[in-house]
């Protein structure tokens, strides 16, 4: 395993095993770039392959890519011998260790000894200990090799190659002498011989390397992964914001939720207390005339009880005349007895008290099993796709068709885009929209009701294209169908989609509406011939601002006006990554290059890239490729500046 290490060089992170996080031991990388001790990746490739049950291949412990090893490497045990040497980091090692007077003479150490270096061949790349140097001097062969005490080299101020030499990766033990230019690979003596030796340039390693370090293709390579780390940061802080958000969101339906469930339990008793006020009351009135209907008849009954009394007490105590007149006087109130008995009874009802409940709170628990539904919804973040760019001088490249799609008709209004790795076009005469794949050839169509006249994205998935008739589709690009149609719009030819707003051109009008319900929010004239238009944002455009003329737009105020005599009848715009502007001259035939400002570039004919009327010009993102439709012949070229 490695070797635990004292960090006081600024390379140290470089140096260390991110398995056992010490010091390399024989550092070998894998086709990703990263570097582990051999020992460790040797371990780690027989626990990954034992637990995943795999003969051909492993993934890095770093970023997970495959490592492809084949199937007829052998037993996994032994992949970690046929991985590649780091011959640079194993320079920076023993960078370290002369700078650290801890260097041990090569010589001794091969043969299991361990004895501290004092010299340094420069040609073998190896150090030696004071009796293998003697040793090293002695024979023929290497008895001229430069040799440097290291404390010389410690102290020396001038950059110094202290590198080991540099073995082939195909031919084991053989050192890398040549470089094949036609092939951009670096060979030994057997590489030459065997594999490169009709190639017409082969030069020395040294040759090749020579000003590496300061060339202009190395300084780009370093802004570029620069450049990369950059967006891969904005990425990856994307993405945390993502889930922030995602979390937000979270626990704001956590809340409302609570407050939902919180407005039906408050609603619900408010309910109960309205139901129960109703039975009080209820019970309160019904009480009460129950009551006076009780006390009549109990009034009754005292008179009829009292009656009693005085008869029988007639009876059994009274005279003959006494109980005669007793009994008719009885009498003559019992008609009156007898009404009020009549009446009372008459009058007796039943009165009960019933609940009549609706179906929802009968079966309340059945039928509101659920206040809603949690859905997790996908949608494009807008982030632009990571790569890399190929090396192009948009102002003085060359112009290289790459590509040449032919769709039917002449004298044919075409608008295309790319989306991924497909193109999408429109074809006003066929009334569709095609969809190809990269290599040209066609995926798919969709049919439209109308003519369409132009086409925009709106997400990675979503596209929006205008018609003749005013309206404007959204239209799924995965499956080429409708989403919707934003109807009665205003009166368009080209458009584009900014910020939740479609701006729409057409002969001297700039008009704006809402994406999302067609409403007019603003509208400019221009002085004419506004056909398509480009925007960065509602308020930075370009567009034709007269039938030899273009303006860019910011703010409400022109801050550039292009006007040219072999400008004819401006149509499509775009730009580059770099901000040059594209017009496509309709009539003139050609194409004009302006600089971010509004200064012509350079005018290119039509036919240089085999059209003849450019019609609509768009840039891939991110890209030195762009594709350019052509009214008179039906045709798309796809181009790239190099």
């Amino acid at each position: 395993m490695a070797i635990a290490q004292d960090k006081t060089d600024n390379f140290d992170d470089l140096l260390t095993c991110t398995i056992c996080l010490e010091t390399f031991t024989r550092p070998i990388y894998l086709p990703c770039l990263h570097t582990f001790c051999k020992t460790c990746i040797n371990t780690y490739i027989k626990s990954t392959v034992g637990k995943e049950k795999t003969t051909t291949n492993f993934q890095c412990p770093i970023c997970r890519q495959n490592v492809l090893m084949g199937e007829s490497t052998g037993n996994p045990e032994t992949w970690a011998e046929k991985l590649p040497g780091n011959h640079f980091v194993t320079s920076m090692m023993d960078r370290q260790a002369i700078r650290r007077s801890e260097k041990i003479c090569d010589s001794c150490k091969a043969n299991n000894e361990s004895k501290n270096a004092l010299s340094w061949c420069i040609v073998c790349g190896e150090a030696f200990c004071e009796s293998c140097e003697k040793c090293h001097k002695s024979f023929k062969m290497t008895a001229k090799h430069p040799i440097m005490l290291l404390k010389d080299i410690v102290t020396n101020k001038e950059t110094l190659s202290i590198s080991s030499l540099i073995y082939c990766e195909e031919h084991s033990g053989e050192v890398v002498k040549a470089y094949c230019v036609d092939h951009s690979v670096p060979l030994c003596t057997l590489c030459a011989t065997l594999s490169h030796r009709k190639c017409e340039d082969v030069i020395t390693i040294e040759k090749a390397a020579s000003g590496i370090t300061k060339s202009e293709q190395a300084m780009k390579l370093s802004t570029d992964l620069k450049e990369t780390s950059k967006q891969l940061s904005e990425l990856i802080q994307k993405r945390r914001d993502l889930k922030t958000d995602f979390e937000k969101e979270a626990e704001a339906i956590f809340t409302k939720v609570s407050t939902i469930k919180d407005n039906i339990v408050e609603h619900l008793n408010t309910i109960e207390e309205r139901i129960k006020d109703e039975i009080t009351k209820s019970k309160k009135e019904v009480g009460l005339k129950l009551f006076e209907k009780s006390t009549e008849l109990e009034s009754l009954k005292s008179t009829v009880d009292n009656w009693i009394t005085i008869f029988d007490t007639c009876l059994q105590h009274g005279s003959e005349v006494q109980c005669l007149l007793e009994l008719n006087r009885i009498n003559e109130n019992k008609v009156t007895f007898g009404d009020v008995f009549a009446k009372g009874t008459s009058e007796m009802k039943n009165v009960s008290m019933l609940l009549e409940t609706n179906d929802l709170a009968e079966a309340f628990a059945d039928q509101v099993a659920s206040i809603g539904v949690i859905r997790l919804v996908e949608s494009d973040a807008r982030v632009p796709k990571l790569t890399f760019r190929k090396n192009a001088n948009f102002q003085t490249g060359n112009i290289n068709v790459i590509k040449v799609i032919e769709l039917t008709g002449q004298s044919v209004f075409l608008s295309g885009l790319f989306m991924r790795d497909e193109f999408i076009f429109t074809h006003n005469q066929l009334l569709k929209i095609l969809k190809y794949s990269h290599n040209g050839s066609r995926l798919s169509e969709l049919k439209l009701s109308n003519k369409p006249c132009d086409i925009d994205e709106i997400s990675g998935t979503i596209a929006a294209v205008s018609t003749d008739s005013n309206n404007i589709f959204t239209i799924n690009m995965n499956d080429m169908t409708m989403c919707r149609v934003i109807g009665n719009t205003f009166s368009s030819h080209g458009f584009c989609h900014v910020n939740g707003e479609f701006i729409l051109a057409r002969n001297n009008t700039l008009t704006w509406i809402s994406s999302s319900t067609g409403v007019k929010t603003e509208q400019a004239e221009t002085n004419g011939d506004t056909f398509y238009i480009y925007a960065q944002d509602r308020k930075n455009y370009i567009c034709a601002d007269g039938t030899n003329t273009v303006s860019k737009t910011v703010n409400d105020t022109k801050v550039f006006t292009y006007t040219n005599d072999k400008l004819q009848n401006p149509r499509g715009i775009d730009v580059d990554t770099d901000g040059n502007v594209y017009i496509c001259a309709f009539s003139s035939g050609n194409i004009h290059q302006l600089t971010k400002d509004g200064k012509l570039v350079r005018i290119i004919p039509a036919e240089s890239v085999g059209i003849k009327q450019p019609c609509v010009i768009r840039f891939k993102k991110n890209s030195n490729q762009f594709l350019v439709t052509c009214y008179q012949t039906g045709k798309v070229v796809v181009c790239e500046i190099f």
